[in-house]
């Protein structure tokens, strides 16, 4: 055992993943970007800079994003510790490379088990279907790569101050990334809706919002809530405008700062209507605070321009295996994320030899704002069944078809 280890202590100090990582923000904000294999400016925020190119990661609740622009012969390697508790801990540890092949891509994925600290060996990875998504384009200068992965059923919940271990590199097509006793150096991340920047001595914010969600036929309304300490400088005004692709989305405005209460405190309020050509997902409003004599802090946070309905499945999504027919039950919510009253109908598909017996096309009425219709749902899964298989709800409101899947896992 001593020489095997010896001997891989000798090969890490060639290996590029030992190296660390500079220059990386450990707080990264919730942005959805788009999945069309172009990498552009003001729908990422840029990771780390490598040799080999710039490099990005970003989130949203449920999912991890990852791009990078890199020269022609080269790859793209995630790291990624999903737990945040360090490479060679537990099974949670993917890597995926993404190699460019002419006009299109090649994803391999492997998991680490490192259950066993003595004996970390890489593994089938245990991913549900398309919850890894790669979209890639090519270039003269450099080819474009924008990843998901979706980690429903791989790893704890990703959601506001998840701690996750990260690095993303830029390889030559033929570097191999090591065995897999071999540990690497990842940068630990926060996962954030709100971080600033240059933030004044004395001068505390927080939201005062309930919910990031606003459907994109309601206005936006956002409250920042100030507190101002006595060494903090005197402020000016605030300009808040949408960044990348909330830019044309949304209202740019400057507002005078507003007058303290006895404490301290103030609130601001920011309201605008969202464009219809608004592009869903979390986006990102910034406020720049302009203090009287000349200082500038600022401030980002996270919103979601969403649909007019989520879906919640509140059904098994892992089912144990049985010889004989299985009857299911479970209720779906349809949580309103529009004000006003809101009908439509509901329904779902299930995999081609199941059978439904309760739920299927459903009236719903959601009465109230931001509210929700609760609906029940029965089906039988045949004898023998074993897998992994999808079930899309569909809701139709008015013009609006909305629809998502799940999947369900038969073991």
């Amino acid at each position: 055992m001593i020489p095997t280890l010896l001997g891989g202590i000798l090969l890490g100090q060639e290996n590029p993943l030992l190296r660390p990582q500079q220059g990386i923000d450990p707080l990264r904000l919730a942005i959805t970007p788009i999945a069309d294999g172009v990498v552009s400016d003001q729908e990422w925020d840029q990771f780390t800079e490598t040799e080999g190119g710039p490099t990005f990661f970003q989130w949203e609740p449920g999912k991890l994003y990852w791009g990078a622009k890199p020269r022609p012969g080269f790859d793209v390697v995630l790291s990624l510790d999903t737990n945040g508790d360090g490479w060679l801990v537990g099974d949670d540890n993917l890597e995926i490379r993404v190699t460019m092949n002419g006009e299109s891509t090649k994803t391999t994925v492997r998991q680490l088990d490192a259950t066993d600290r003595n004996g970390p060996v890489w593994v089938v990875p245990r991913v549900l279907p398309d919850s890894i998504k790669v979209a890639g384009k090519p270039s003269t200068a450099y080819w474009n790569l924008e990843g998901s992965f979706n980690v429903e059923g791989f790893s704890k919940e990703i959601k506001e101050d998840s701690r996750v271990g990260v690095r993303v590199d830029i390889l030559p097509t033929d570097a191999d990334t090591g065995p897999s006793y071999l540990p690497r150096n990842l940068q630990f991340l926060r996962l954030r809706f709100d971080k600033s920047r240059n933030l004044f001595s004395g001068l505390v914010w927080k939201p005062g919002i309930s919910n990031r969600n606003v459907a994109r036929f309601d206005p936006l309304n956002f409250k920042f809530n100030f507190t101002v300490e006595e060494d903090c400088p005197m402020i000016q005004s605030v300009d808040i405008v949408g960044e990348g692709y909330a830019r044309d989305a949304i209202n740019q405005v400057t507002l005078p700062f507003p007058g303290l209460d006895r404490r301290g405190n103030a609130s601001l309020n920011y309201s605008s209507e969202i464009k219809n050509e608004a592009v869903g997902g979390y986006r990102v409003l910034r406020a720049t605070v302009l203090a009287a004599d000349g200082q500038i802090a600022q401030i980002r946070t996270s919103f979601r321009i969403a649909d007019l309905l989520d879906f919640e499945f509140g059904l098994p999504k892992s089912v144990r295996y049985s010889e004989e027919a299985q009857v299911i039950k479970g209720t779906v919510t349809l949580r309103s994320q529009g004000t006003g009253r809101m009908d439509g109908t509901f329904d779902y598909v299930l995999p081609e030899t199941w059978s439904s017996r309760r739920g299927k096309a459903e009236k719903f009425l959601i009465y109230f704002s931001r509210g929700n219709a609760k609906i029940n749902v029965e089906y039988s899964i045949p004898g023998g069944t074993v897998g992994t298989f999808p079930i899309t709800l569909t809701a139709n409101v008015g013009e609006q078809n909305l629809s998502k899947t799940f999947y369900v896992q038969v073991k």
